[in-house]
């Protein structure tokens, strides 16, 4: 007889057909069944909509699918059993052609009148039945949840109930009471009911109306009743709490995270027993977890209604694992031995002695590792046992698999693991799971529907491309093999016409004659005695450690090991498996006796003749080696009883009500809510607003802990077994591993003994989780009790009320305005910085920009809010990637247009340093520019770029923001673009525009010419014309407002005229031709008849000549009718058809300009071209006709920039007056082209006049030392290129210097550069050979203040940028006033702390807690001296390294020492004082990260050596010895490299995922010492004497190895003359956004180089 697992299970076939059955026409398709046992028996299925067409809505993730639970059914055969009342418990009423719902319009409680829900129902005994017991039921869910009710026949309506949870339209209700209590406005009870429900305790008192699901109760779609029975529909969570601990247990990373996941759990608890329900079977297996990790209990976990899952029916045979007689299962399922519970020491002790197949005994591994039968995705595992070549043989070593070594490796090779193994970046040998959802598709690819062999294996269906034959399925995949080649014959047998049966091996005659004998193989002894190898493998201490290295068996590790997972390797077990005593004989595991050819015919093996005694076969052990045997199995059941965890102090496998217990009794414990919920008619949102707290108060103490342990207990027994639970999981988070086993609860319940376990717990969560355990059950704390334990801090519960609505079932739309207002009101502030970064990634998942105009205001408000709570580096983390996203999308949204408004950009500048602003944000402001954006969106993003063009200084605005926009050209850059570049020229001046942007484009202008003129592409010509046409466009916006003696110096004198060069070149494409005719045109009008007859006129009289003659050659004499000369105010279209139409262009325009006098005397060729004018578009000279209309007309129907076409101009509207501030949009829109033009032009006039003493005193000029762009800033290096806009330029060094300024007396040893790139302060020798640093502004190279306070010579700086501080170390460290130069602490280490070397000192990275305030060390070289420091931002604290090697942490808000590092007492010397430091590179939260990632500290010593340590113990990770000599300073560029200089003459790189003793990435070439370099990005600028070298990082891997530098020597410039640089250089700092580098020298000057 089948012991199945749960009341009312079934099997896979019968719940897919009873579903299918039942629910036809619902459009829900079975997907596979949901068992808790190792049987793949069941009474719940997991479904999806037959047309996988639900879309994600709103910004919520859609889910993966439905689970539809099966209630007891049996209304026709409980039919003599009657209850007294025919309404179901809360008024749902069983009307069949109807649906009801348990809430109405009013949002309360609705209740049937005459019913009465507390009555018993009368039976013969005194047990509820059939219908009373699913009245019961139901009530029961209805209490807890608001679900609908659908009847029979209303299956279509199903899908609808579907569609509106996917739209999320379900507790829209909630919301917007939610919303409207916002406003102080009461509707309905659905929000104060929510309200209660996150621990508002102004509603404590008051009953809920049964209408509103608690936030972490899993919402229940339906109640869905069929003929003979209900199904319960919910959705599918997309994890457990399981899976979490097994799979990702770095999702919660932090303690908060465990507290918070608690406090939740806990929440619904306390929910479930104020309604007088217990849970019952509170576990991790059973706590539901979204993808936000957010945790939720399901209604059909409670042990009421999971007591009544199934569809158990006593008319059905013994064999109950099958409802249907006509079941084609029933053989596949009668001979399990398995019981009901999981209890693996006993289905351990059963195997090993021979009493449980192998079979069984892996289905029961398979499902302590989270398998789960039925899904492809983490399918139940077996071991290929044969290879199908040959029939197996007991007595044969032919065609046996080797079950010492994995598929994988069988499969793939041992060399190439190898090689996988050393060259891959991250070693492993495995990259994919043991059983692939690939491969078990495939091989179930006969008996699945199409559409999930399309998604799963290939989304085009090839039938001939999976394996026909068992043999080439066996060698085709590298994973393991499923169950139903063991068990199912109907495998082979294919659904689809167009794909043949699996063919069977030659020595089989069927499928079930193949099933029997593939059976037998594993079974057999051959197996039997090598299984525990296999076993060891998938489940055991081979997936770990030396022993997955040894067997191959590394698995590659997950990228994120914090990202959630439900599937995944778990290891049962830490030792070797035992390997089994004795096989099992067929007669025992075989059940078909009858159809057995083995049991009928006596075809027999050595497995056939195997008994369970221990003399039935040859290979059985002796006496003595079974005793051996026996001790080491119990042992290994004993040391590996974590795979028995218990959570329930009665340890109930069953939910079945007891004596003790009665469903009556249940039944009366369940509360029952008021009708109508009473109003509080004084509710004041503020008062609300108030319960937001931080943890600022004192942390938690002992003694709170133990006050709180002494109020309320439990009142009921079952709601004490659920705290029992709850303390079993807190503790299991902590540990993990179980608290219980079998074992050790019963000691508990005997001795009182504790597990020793708890032990190795937190203090405060040892004292929480021994009051939810006590034998007890009175003295256990209530769940409500609970909730308000000190455990959790005014942060948890502060989050949870404000994230608790975003769980609502509803929009987007409301949910971000809820959340908005709650923010705005000051709920984010209230709780500190801490909460309202862990509430981040709830709130900003919601901001997209496909919101509507209307919901752009919340999220731009929401954004705002985390910009003021959140710190730097959780808004890096958390809020920039959200705004980076919007930024990206091409399409137009509203948000974009507000994310790009000028308060919002200041905001986010100042928020994250201009640095940031410029790497991260700046970049996508200008993609809003290019590829055919929308007008408004252009608009905006124009506007941010010239507002920001001040204020990031010349050298930043050239490279960031010119040379980004020229990059542009001929790639779509519309007109805003092109009008940005003009106006940043008009905002900063002529001389910028003159010495930056006209260089610019004269080189892009040249290198298109000359590119046109080779043999090229069509693309690449066709990009040459839009390059062109983009630049002559820029190129005529900045002569229309450069003053004319400008334009004169610039493009007419001592020049070819760039618009005259184009037009000379007649292989261009008309378009370029009519847009360089037209800026001539322009060019003409800007300086005047005289300019143009001294500067213009002599440069067209040769292209005046070369159209005469072309004309002459080409015999052109039929007029042109597509020109035409327009008269008074009507204008049609001038566009150029053939190069001959210049001279209708610009003939007419100049002779009206100029004279035709004038003009004849420069153009010899005139009289042929006046000539062709008249025969071509008969035109003839007027002396007195007005023929400026013609040039008129001709500006009027100039060819547009950006889309190419004629359009109406719509140019960029001028949002800044002056530097950077803005104006208002309502006068923005009365603004036009020409005012902001005129104002231009007079500013210009104004600089222009200015510019003449420029030349006298350049020093009154910002950034007057910054260099004009030469050649090699323009095309070809970085226009045309296929990369965008963010792509990184290669960067040259020059080596050239553009300024030198004194800045000390004496050596300057240290610079520290802002972030703004305008602020560097210099440390050096100052007047009495002390200490004394500067402060230099960039732009005027002029020293502002200073720090005077040192007495010894500075060796490092470091700019706090968090709280604009500066420190300083000379031996002590000093932290001083960045703008004032005013001391504000000092701190130094006491000489006592470090005595002298002896015989005592301690070893050792022991954490000692330094007392001294501070104060200034006068003791020098004692060991006790700073030698080296280290900022790290991320942490707010300074690292400071000392003499004797040790290593001291700085708290800079708190201006407090925190813990030291001392050195071993070996190395306490002054030869090994720490002379350099670094930590990770990275910019990510280290919440969660592993130590080798980004938690690391590097300390270079003068010895040499360089030590590794952990961030958060002290703990060495590795020591090696870096170089041969002196460490002058170490740099992390990313998380695993570190670049290290030395005395040695080297610079070297260490990857630290390798073996750092063996590496040998070596730079070399130095004559001397390495005594500093500087690293951006992927290049490293290094100085040693007085010579540089620049080298990247990013070569490729045959590179590696040792590599040369090239050396430079700086130069500078006087009077057009080189002169080498003598002086000894001392140290350099790299200005990344200008691409400059400064660099100090012994002599103390600060040279600026590029």
């Amino acid at each position: 007889m089948v012991c199945s697992p749960e009341t009312g299970a079934v099997c896979p076939d019968c719940l897919e057909r009873r579903v299918l059955s039942d629910l036809a026409g619902s459009g829900l398709s079975f997907v596979h069944g949901l068992s808790d046992s190792p049987l793949p028996f069941a009474s719940s299925a997991v479904v999806q909509m037959a047309s996988d067409g639900a879309e994600e809505s709103n910004g919520r993730q859609h889910t993966s699918g439905f689970v539809l639970v099966g209630l007891h059914g049996g209304k026709a055969s409980f039919g003599s059993k009657q209850c007294d009342n025919k309404s179901l418990e809360n008024g749902i009423h069983i009307d069949p052609p109807a649906e009801q719902s348990i809430y109405n319009d009013d949002n309360r409680y609705t209740e049937q009148a005459g019913s009465s829900s507390g009555k018993e129902c009368t039976e013969d005994d005194k047990s509820p039945s059939g219908f009373c017991k699913q009245q019961m039921v139901i009530g029961t869910i209805t209490m807890l949840i608001p679900v609908h009710y659908l009847s029979i026949g209303h299956n279509s309506e199903v899908r609808e109930l579907i569609t509106s949870y996917l739209n999320l339209s379900t507790e829209q209700n909630v919301i917007n009471s939610l919303n409207l209590l916002s406003e102080n406005k009461i509707s309905g009870s659905a929000g104060l009911d929510f309200l209660s429900f996150v621990g508002f305790s102004a509603f404590d008192d008051l009953h809920t109306s049964g209408c509103v699901r608690h936030p972490n109760i899993l919402p229940v779609l339906g109640v869905l009743e069929t003929s003979d029975s209900y199904y319960l529909l919910h959705p599918k969570a997309p994890y457990t709490l399981e899976n979490i601990m097994h799979y990702s247990s770095e999702a919660f990373c932090s303690d908060w995270h465990i507290r918070f996941l608690m406090y939740q759990i806990i929440s619904a608890l306390a929910y479930l027993h104020d309604l007088g329900v217990h849970h019952g079977n509170l576990r991790p297996s059973n706590i539901l977890i979204s993808d936000s990790l957010w945790p939720y209990l399901s209604v059909s976990d409670t042990c009421p209604v999971k007591h009544n899952l199934g569809f158990a029916d006593p008319k059905c045979s013994a064999n109950l694992c099958c409802s249907m007689e006509d079941c084609s299962s029933k053989a596949i399922y009668a001979g399990f031995k398995l019981q009901s519970s999981l209890d693996w020491q006993s289905h351990f002790k059963k195997w090993w002695a021979g009493e449980l197949s192998n079979y069984e005994y892996l289905l029961v591994l398979n499902k302590l590792a989270g398998r789960r039968w039925g899904d492809p995705a983490f399918h139940t595992v077996m071991p290929w046992v044969i290879d199908f070549t040959v029939m197996p043989d007991e007595s044969s070593d032919n065609g046996w698999r080797d079950l010492t070594k994995s598929k994988w490796r069988l499969a793939k090779g041992d060399e190439q693991l190898d090689f996988t193994y050393s060259s891959s970046e991250v070693p492993h040998h495995v990259s994919d799971e043991c059983l692939s959802e690939l491969a078990v598709c495939s091989y179930k690819a006969r008996r699945l529907p199409k559409t999930i062999l399309r998604s799963a294996v290939r989304s085009v269906y090839e039938p001939n491309e999976y394996p026909s034959s068992m043999q080439r399925l066996y060698q085709w995949t590298p994973d393991e093999c499923i169950p139903e080649f063991y068990s199912d014959p109907r495998i082979f047998v294919s659904l689809h016409s167009e794909m043949s049966d699996l063919a069977l091996p030659s020595w089989a005659t069927s499928a079930e004659d193949f099933i029997c004998l593939h059976r037998d193989a594993l079974e057999g002894d051959r197996v039997s005695q090598q299984l525990h190898h296999w076993i060891d493998i998938t489940f055991g201490y081979k997936l770990s450690g030396e022993a997955s290295v040894e067997a191959k068996n590394v698995m590659l590790p997950p990228s994120d090991p914090s990202r959630p997972k439900s599937i995944g390797r778990r290891q049962l077990f830490t030792r070797p498996h035992p390997k089994r005593l004795v096989s099992t004989p067929h007669a025992v595991y075989h059940n078909k006796m009858e159809s057995c050819s083995r049991c009928c015919v006596g075809r027999r093996n050595a497995t056939t003749d195997a008994v369970l005694n221990s003399c039935g076969s040859p290979n059985m052990l002796s006496e003595i080696d079974c005793l051996e045997e026996f001790e080491q199995s119990t042992l290994f059941a004993e040391l590996e009883h974590h795979l028995n965890p218990i959570y329930d102090y009665a340890d109930t496998s069953t939910c079945s009500s007891s004596a003790k217990y009665t469903n009556n009794q249940i039944a009366d414990q369940i509360l029952q809510p008021d009708s109508v919920l009473p109003v509080a008619p004084d509710f004041d949102f503020s008062s609300f607003l108030e319960c937001f707290e931080s943890d600022d108060g004192p942390p938690m103490g002992y003694q709170e802990l133990m006050l709180w342990n002494q109020g309320s207990y439990s009142a009921n027994e079952r709601h004490a077994n659920d705290v029992f639970s709850i303390g079993c999981m807190l503790a299991e988070i902590y540990l993990h591993r179980p608290l219980f086993d079998t074992a050790l609860l019963a000691a508990y319940k005997e001795n009182g003994i504790m597990p020793g376990a708890l032990q190795q717990l937190p203090s405060h969560v040892t004292l929480l989780v021994e009051s939810c355990i006590q034998r007890e059950w009175k003295r256990r704390p209530s769940a409500k009790h609970l909730f308000e334990s000190p455990y959790f801090p005014p942060s948890v519960r502060s989050a949870y009320m404000f994230l608790a609505p975003l769980q609502v079932l509803c929009t987007s739309r409301e949910r971000i305005k809820y959340v908005a207002k709650l923010a705005s009101e000051g709920a984010l502030k209230a709780m500190g910085e801490f909460a309202a970064e862990m509430c981040a990634p709830y709130c900003l998942s919601l901001v997209s920009s496909s919101l509507s105009d209307v919901d752009t205001e919340s999220a731009l408000a929401l954004l705002k809010e985390f910009l003021n709570c959140l710190s730097i580096q959780a808004t890096k983390e958390l809020v920039l990637h959200i705004i980076q996203k919007i930024l990206q999308a091409a399409e137009y949204s509203h948000l974009k247009v507000a994310l790009l408004q000028d308060s919002f950009v200041r905001e986010l500048w100042k928020k994250l340093g201009k640095q940031t602003y410029i790497e991260k944000v700046h970049p996508l402001v200008i993609t809003n520019l290019y590829n055919s954006p929308n007008k408004i969106t252009a608009s905006a993003a124009s506007t941010v770029l010239i507002g920001s063009s001040d204020e990031l200084g010349i050298p930043i605005t050239v490279h960031q923001t010119v040379v980004p926009l020229i990059n542009c050209f001929g790639k779509g850059l519309c007109v805003d673009g092109i009008d940005t570049l003009v106006r940043i020229g008009g905002l900063l001046g002529e001389s910028f525009t003159v010495k930056q942007i006209l260089p610019l484009l004269r080189n892009v202008i040249f290198s298109c010419i000359d590119s046109s003129k080779m043999s090229k592409s069509e693309p690449q010509h066709s990009w040459n014309s839009f390059a062109l046409i983009d630049s002559l466009s820029a190129l005529e916006g900045l002569v229309s407002v450069l003053p004319v003696k400008a334009v004169l110096n610039e493009l007419l004198q001592d020049q070819v005229c760039l618009h005259i060069k184009v037009l000379m070149q007649i292989h261009l494409d008309l378009r370029v031709i009519q847009v360089a005719t037209t800026a001539l045109v322009d060019l003409c009008q800007r300086i005047g008849p005289e300019n143009t007859s001294t500067y213009v006129l002599p440069q067209l009289k040769e292209l005046f000549a070369e159209l005469a003659f072309s004309h002459e050659s080409a015999g052109l004499s039929l007029p042109k009718k597509g020109l035409k000369i327009s008269e008074g105010n009507k204008s049609e279209p001038i566009k150029l058809e053939s190069r001959i139409d210049l001279v209708l262009f610009l003939y007419p325009f100049l002779a009206s300009l100029v004279g035709i006098e004038k003009l004849r005397e420069y153009c010899s060729t005139w009289f042929l071209l006046e000539k062709a004018l008249q025969r071509l578009y008969n035109w003839k000279w007027e002396p007195f006709g007005d023929c400026s209309k013609n040039a008129e007309n001709l500006k009027g129907q100039r060819f547009r920039p950006g889309n190419y076409i004629s359009s109406e101009f719509v140019p960029t509207k001028l949002l800044f007056n002056g530097v950077g501030q803005s104006v208002p949009q309502s006068e923005i829109a009365q603004s036009d082209w020409n005012g902001a033009a005129s104002k231009l032009g007079s500013k210009f006039e104004h600089e222009a006049s200015s510019d003449n003493s420029f030349t006298s005193s350049s020093g009154n000029q910002p950034w007057f030392w910054f260099p004009s762009p030469d050649s090699s800033w323009g095309a070809p290096d970085f226009l045309g290129r296929s990369g965008g806009v963010r792509d990184e330029l290669p960067w040259k060094i020059k080596a050239s210097v553009l300024y030198s300024a004194r800045a000390h007396p004496g050596a300057l040893h240290s610079l520290a550069v802002h972030d703004d790139e305008c602020t560097v302060f210099t440390g050096g020798v100052g007047p009495g050979f002390k200490g004394s640093i500067q402060r230099w502004e960039l732009p005027n190279m002029n020293c502002t203040s200073g720090y005077y306070g040192h007495e010894e010579v500075v060796n490092s700086i470091c700019i706090l940028s968090i709280t604009g501080r500066v420190a300083s170390c000379d031996g002590t460290i000093h932290i001083w006033n960045g703008q004032t130069g005013k001391l504000i602490a000092a701190h130094a280490e006491s000489s006592t702390n470090f005595p002298l070397q002896t015989a005592s000192i301690e070893q050792a990275n022991m954490l000692s807690q330094d007392a001294l305030s501070g104060g200034i060390l006068s003791n020098a070289f004692r060991g006790s001296l700073y030698t080296a420091m280290h900022y790290m931002e991320s942490e707010g604290r300074l690292v400071a390294g000392m003499g004797n090697g040790s290593i001291r942490f700085i708290d800079i808000s708190r201006d407090q020492k925190l813990h030291l590092w001392k050195s071993d007492s070996a190395e306490i010397s002054f030869s090994s004082l720490v002379s350099a430091i670094c930590s990770c590179g990275s910019d990510k939260l280290r919440k969660g990260s592993s130590v080798a990632s980004s938690s690391w500290i590097a300390a270079g010593l003068s010895s040499g050596y360089c030590r590794l340590l952990d961030e958060r113990s002290g703990n060495i990770i590795a020591v090696w010895r870096a170089h041969d000599g002196h460490i002058t300073k170490l740099a992390a560029p990313d998380d695993h490299l570190i670049v290290s200089s030395s005395l040695d003459r080297t610079l070297r790189v260490w990857d630290l995922r390798g073996n750092l003793a063996t590496q040998s990435t070596i730079f070399r070439s130095h004559s001397d010492g390495i005594s500093n370099f500087s690293v951006w990005g992927q290049d490293v600028l290094s100085i040693s004497r007085n010579k540089i070298a620049l080298t990247s990082l990013s070569k490729p891997a045959s590179e590696i190895g040792h590599q040369q530098l090239v050396l430079q020597n700086l130069y500078s410039a006087d009077r057009g003359m080189k002169h080498k640089n003598l002086s000894v250089l001392s140290t350099i700092a790299v200005l990344p956004l200008s691409r400059l580098f400064l660099v100090g020298t012994e002599d103390g000057f600060l040279k600026i180089c590029h």
